[in-house]
């Protein structure tokens, strides 16, 4: 069972060897696609040199500008499925907000699904260093996700994932509008919808970064919102 991990950076100098080693470390043997955006801070450097040290084990995809996240993956999913035949691949940041020690826990319950999802509040609120506003802001999003949609499930907007290799082929990427953190809603939809993908989630525990600076601003926020309406009534392929 082979398994890549894609991992979009943008200005993550400070976390991206960090992470590569934890990676490294886990029993077991994920490998790391790092997908940088051209970052100003030298992350793409770092990242040429760790796949220079762990050949076969890190690879680096550069991007000439930063377009927003959803872009960024679209293109490493295709770079994935295009030069590499892992029959999982998974999602995280780079800020250790995703613990890499649940990458195990991901493969063990992608056995029996097609895409999992990573959930901050399947049981309960596990969100470390957050203060309110933030999970008010975060947990408001994802009801209202379910209730245009009609997804059930509990976290719709995190981004810590394990897919299938079948499953992210499906994925129409041509058609993804997305640009920012609305393509998590997006891609869990356009895989749902159809009926014919099994969707599971586990438990994890969500910790704010402690080095680097958030993403997250206004603009992004706006186009979840208003996106999430134009995704209710995007026809989706059965």
């Amino acid at each position: 069972m082979s398994a890549i991990v894609v991992v979009p950076t943008y200005n993550e100098r400070e976390n991206i060897g960090q992470l590569v080693e934890a990676i490294r470390k886990l029993p077991a043997a994920v490998h790391v696609l790092i997908v940088d955006d051209n970052s100003p801070d030298g992350t793409g450097q770092i990242a040429d040199e760790l796949s220079q040290r762990y050949a076969g084990e890190v690879f680096v995809h550069h991007r000439a500008r930063k377009e927003g996240l959803g872009r960024a993956y679209v293109a490493a999913f295709q770079h994935v499925l295009k030069n590499f035949n892992y029959d999982f691949i998974l999602q995280m940041d780079c800020d250790f907000s995703h613990d890499p020690g649940y990458l195990p826990e991901f493969l063990k319950a992608a056995a029996n699904a097609d895409l999992v999802i990573g959930s901050r509040y399947v049981t309960g609120v596990n969100v470390v260093n957050w203060d309110f506003k933030r999970l008010l802001l975060s947990k408001f999003a994802s009801i209202y996700v379910r209730l245009i949609t009609g997804m059930p499930f509990s976290d719709l907007t995190g981004g810590f994932k394990c897919w299938r290799r079948a499953a992210l082929e499906a994925l129409p990427f041509e058609r993804i509008f997305s640009m920012g953190y609305l393509f998590q809603v997006e891609t869990t939809y356009r895989t749902w919808k159809p009926g014919r993908f099994r969707i599971a989630e586990i438990p994890i525990i969500f910790y704010e970064r402690n080095l680097g600076r958030s993403k997250i601003h206004p603009g992004i926020i706006f186009e979840a919102f208003l996106g999430v309406i134009r995704l209710r009534f995007t026809r989706i392929g059965a």
